[in-house]
């Protein structure tokens, strides 16, 4: 679990650090400070080796990838990570974590000729199995260079851009842990939360999904997986005489239960959830922390999420502060001219703020 995390030249942070994080932490600000920067950040660190994954992330902003020869890419898919879009500079994403100690993750783009000739070379084909595949040429490749440092090992990977595509080299290997981002523009298909469900179910664990979309819907007295036109789907009981498919109940059920079945399945992971409060109303929020924070223990999940909105906030505080424990912070970007900071509060002082009406989002 991530105890501190440092961010430099990435995106919009030229150099910021949160530290004493907690199991469930809510970034909030200001638009435009940040705030799903620091997911997309957090979810390359949780990746470790795949310099894949800067693609994926303008994927997660609605931003599709043109699949175009390199003669035709206007810039490169890993061009806005850098910060102020200069890629002479280096990212760096520095993760403390309290069982595998600092990781530390370093992109760059290779620009000298002598090493992206040396890269792209030493991933020809042999000459007995290069027949018909034309010889690539470092001046047409562009390359982005993924170095993962653990204590005192070093490994390095690359993303290259060339006539032939995308590709990877070495393949990454598996990461150290599972991670889910879950977006705020896209959502979870109903046929893979089945599916989660399903591992839940196998468990016995499907339980905790009950109890916690009956916040919403008290009628609910049953869930089951129900195969629909050719699609597994959660449907559930709530006294109609027949079963009733769970995005019918609206998108406040179905939000819900993708947070759920997504902290529930990846144990020892880490789920990141842009605008945790969409589609949720207000009134509810605190049971919906309340069944974030049991399942997050549960599972040993560490969850990152960010809002907007005050009343998301002081629903968080009120049920950690009447859980078992107030594994819970807040941590509220502000930017200065140029640079962004990071305020974080413990439950005294979040405490304070609220009581004495001081702005925290």
């Amino acid at each position: 679990m991530y105890r501190s995390f440092k961010i430099s030249n990435f995106r919009c942070f030229r150099e910021t650090t949160l530290d004493n994080l907690e199991r469930v932490n809510l970034i909030a600000g200001k638009n435009n400070v940040g705030k799903t920067a620091l997911l997309e950040a957090l979810f390359l660190h949780c990746g470790a080796y795949n310099p894949g994954l800067t693609v994926a992330l303008d994927v997660t902003r609605g931003i599709e990838q043109a699949k175009a020869e390199l003669q035709r890419w206007a810039e490169t898919p890993w061009d806005s990570l850098f910060s102020e879009f200069d890629t002479s500079k280096i990212v760096q994403l520095v993760g403390e974590d309290e069982g595998a100690g600092r990781r530390t993750l370093r992109l760059k783009v290779v620009r000298q000729p002598e090493e992206l000739a040396c890269i792209v070379h030493s991933i020809q084909p042999s000459p007995d199995k290069s027949e018909g595949i034309p010889s690539l040429s470092s001046e047409m490749a562009q390359v982005l260079e993924l170095e993962c440092i653990e204590g005192e090992q070093s490994r390095k990977y690359y993303m290259i851009l060339d006539q032939k595509g995308v590709r990877f080299e070495p393949i990454p290997p598996r990461p150290p842990f599972p991670t889910v981002f879950l977006g705020s523009r896209g959502r979870i298909s109903p046929a893979e939360n089945a599916e989660r469900f399903g591992q839940l179910q196998v468990r016995k664990q499907h339980d905790i999904l009950l109890r916690a979309l009956q916040v919403i819907e008290p009628r609910l007295e049953s869930l089951s997986v129900v195969v629909t036109r050719g699609v597994p789907m959660i449907h559930g009981d709530i006294g109609l005489g027949r079963l009733v498919p769970l995005p019918l109940m609206g998108g406040g059920m179905e939000r819900l239960a993708s947070l759920v079945l997504v902290i529930g399945t990846i144990p020892n992971g880490v789920v990141l959830v842009d605008e945790v409060e969409s589609g949720l109303h207000y009134s509810i929020l605190p049971k919906v922390w309340r069944a974030i924070g049991e399942v997050a223990r549960q599972f040993n999940t560490q969850v990152f999420a960010t809002t907007h909105s005050l009343e998301c906030i002081v629903a968080a505080h009120r049920a950690f502060s009447e859980s078992e424990r107030y594994d819970f912070r807040l941590h509220r970007l502000d930017r200065d001219k140029e640079s962004i900071s990071a305020v974080t509060y413990d439950q005294e002082t979040l405490e304070a703020a609220i009581e004495t009406g001081l702005e925290v989002r």
